[in-house]
């Protein structure tokens, strides 16, 4: 019978490394996945899961009964992800004060383009750093433009057109690819 949350958690805060394994094994493709997601590559993705396994164990302490904790290591996940494309590259683009927003002419979505998702994870994968955490926070983490400007410390400006530039890098590459059948 399969051990609930509760119990793995308090047996991992004693050190128990079954407990760990079990914790491990239930959570590491999900954290995987978002880490994959955010660093775009699978070696960095492994170590970026593992080393968020590391943080969650140390800092087991620091999570608070009835927080969702499947949330919680998510987000250590996320923010350990966050790092390892900081360490590999400086493209974030953090624009003048003065910089206006883009046009809703450029805020607007092709609702009439459809394209299949092996096309999209694949188009993702070609995108600058910069552009793949952003669009990956708001598209499939579901932060909030707000929120991916604290925790990528940018302004909420340089967020939205990191955004809007990726969107649009994004249905470049897919369109430059779209003879080749997936």
């Amino acid at each position: 019978m399969e051990e609930t949350i509760d119990k793995l958690i308090e047996k991992c805060r004693r050190g128990n490394r079954y407990a760990q394994l079990a914790l491990y094994e239930r959570y590491a493709r999900k954290l995987y996945m978002a880490c994959l997601r955010i660093v775009g590559n699978a070696p960095e993705a492994e170590e970026a899961m593992q080393d968020s396994f590391l943080k969650v164990f140390i800092r087991l302490d620091q999570y608070q009964d009835g927080q969702c904790f499947e949330a919680w290591i998510h987000r250590i996940a996320i923010h350990t992800a966050i790092d390892y494309v900081r360490r590999h590259t400086q493209e974030w683009e953090e624009l003048s004060s003065n910089y206006a927003e883009p046009a809703e002419e450029e805020t607007g979505d092709d609702a009439d383009t459809a394209y299949t998702v092996a096309q999209i994870k694949e188009a993702a994968k070609k995108l600058p750093a910069g552009y793949r955490v952003v669009l990956s926070l708001y598209l499939f983490e579901g932060y909030d433009m707000e929120e991916i400007s604290s925790i990528l410390h940018i302004k909420p400006a340089s967020v939205r057109t990191q955004y809007m530039r990726a969107k649009r890098k994004l249905f470049d590459l897919i369109t430059a690819n779209e003879y080749v059948s997936y």
